[in-house]
Order: C-alpha cells, then sequence, then structure tokens
C-alpha cells in the first residue's frame, strides 16, 4: 500500500515512516503543503496521513484544496490532544478519519490498511468523472438524466476507478477492494466486472471507459474523438 506522509515535525515524521516501512507500506514523507501538495496531485496513492496544523501552512487548507481539485484519496488528520473544532472540521471538509496525537503505530497501521480497504466518495455520496456521476447511496450511474443501475461488485470496482481517474489501479488492487467487502475474485470475475460496468457507460453514451492495460491492471479514462477501448 503506497501512501504519502505530510508531516513536518521531521523526528516525527522520520520515526512514523520508518515503522510503517517496517509494516509493508510504501511511503514518501513531505514536510511542507507545498511539496505535499505537489506530490498529491502527481502520484496515485491510497491513503494520505496529513497533520492539522504545518509550519508553513495549514492541513486543513491543503485537504480542501485537494477536494476541490478532485482528488478523492482517503485522508487521516492527525490533530493534537483537545482540538476537536479541527477534527470537526477536517471531517467537514472531506477528512476520511483522524487520530490524536500521540498514537500508537499498530493503531496508524490498522486505520491506513482499513482506509484502503474503503472505496473514496465526495462529502455528498456522489463521484463525477467526466459527463459520469456515480451514486453510492443509490448504487447507480448517470450521465444527465439517464441512470443504470450497478450491481455490488460493479460498483466496488468504478469506485476504486474513480479514486484514480487516468492512473492505473492494478488487478491486485481491485482484487483486494472486492475481497475487502465480502467478495469472492478471480481474475476472469474482476474482467467479467470491468466488461459490465464498461458496458453500461457505452449504453449511457458516457463520455469515460476503463480501459485495461495489458499487464498492468485497468485505468479509468476519457473518451477523445471514436477511439474505441477493448478488453
Amino acid at each position: 500500500m503506497r501512501a504519502l506522509l505530510i508531516e513536518d515535525n521531521v523526528r516525527l515524521g522520520q520515526a512514523t515512516m520508518r515503522s510503517l516501512v517496517k509494516a509493508g507500506f510504501a511511503i514518501d514523507l513531505f514536510e511542507t503543503v507545498e511539496d505535499g501538495w505537489h506530490a498529491w496531485r502527481s502520484a496515485p496513492y491510497e491513503a494520505v496521513v496529513l497533520d492539522i496544523l504545518l509550519g508553513q501552512g495549514s492541513g486543513l487548507d491543503l485537504l480542501a484544496r485537494a477536494r476541490s481539485a478532485g482528488l478523492r484519496t482517503p485522508v487521516l488528520m492527525l490533530t493534537a490532544l483537545g482540538s476537536v473544532d479541527q477534527r470537526v472540521q477536517g471531517l467537514e471538509q472531506g477528512a476520511d478519519d483522524y487520530l490524536v496525537k500521540p498514537f500508537a503505530i499498530e493503531e496508524l497501521v490498522a486505520r491506513l490498511r482499513a482506509l484502503g480497504r474503503r472505496p473514496a466518495l465526495t462529502a455528498a455520496g456522489i463521484m463525477r468523472y467526466g459527463e459520469l456521476s456515480y451514486d453510492k447511496s443509490a448504487n447507480e450511474i448517470s450521465v444527465g438524466d439517464a441512470r443504470v443501475a450497478l450491481s455490488r461488485g460493479e460498483s466496488i470496482v468504478l469506485e476504486r476507478c474513480l479514486r484514480h481517474p487516468e492512473r492505473v489501479v492494478t488487478k491486485t488492487q481491485l482484487g483486494e477492494s472486492l475481497h475487502s467487502l465480502d467478495q469472492d475474485y478471480t481474475d476472469n470475475s474482476i474482467q467479467m466486472h470491468v466488461h459490465r460496468v464498461r458496458r453500461k457507460m457505452a449504453d449511457l453514451r458516457a463520455d469515460v471507459t476503463i480501459r485495461a492495460l495489458r499487464g498492468l491492471g485497468y485505468m479509468l479514462v476519457r473518451l477523445r474523438g471514436d477511439v474505441a477501448l477493448h478488453d
């Protein structure tokens, strides 16, 4: 699991990174808002650990900036003990979880793994890419007034792809998401779910599709012109 850690306390950041790497994570550590922002928008992270109080800016402002830019990566905020207002503000601005300092590394690991298994959503429960909208609560996709329902497995696959549009999502990552929600999966079942989602998007005449990249995985992309994308 690849995660982004944004923490301006050098000692704490380095210690946390070493512990997470030992637990099996791939961690990119940055100390400033701007460096963290550049990394966040450039790489397909599965989770972000973000300190609320940063020396050269606010973690809350960075979170709001990321959500406004359409980045739906799950975010775990690190907060100081007693900063209830900040925790509430963070959750309202799109944070998925928080952890109060000082924290046990075992709890951070468990929370990050849980976030990695949970597809990210917008605050309103609607995810959008191009003309396509996905409504989590209704379990359906739509383009304009046209709507079509998705199965549970199809929803899981689409949510995972919507988390990182224009970036590769591996079969392993899709399989982990399906497995985390009590879905049996094989390479063939993943391909079947992808095919069905793609067909339903085509039926809606959506301007997006899921492209298969041989040996890599899948990618949610915008359709341009009359280009057809197949398995």
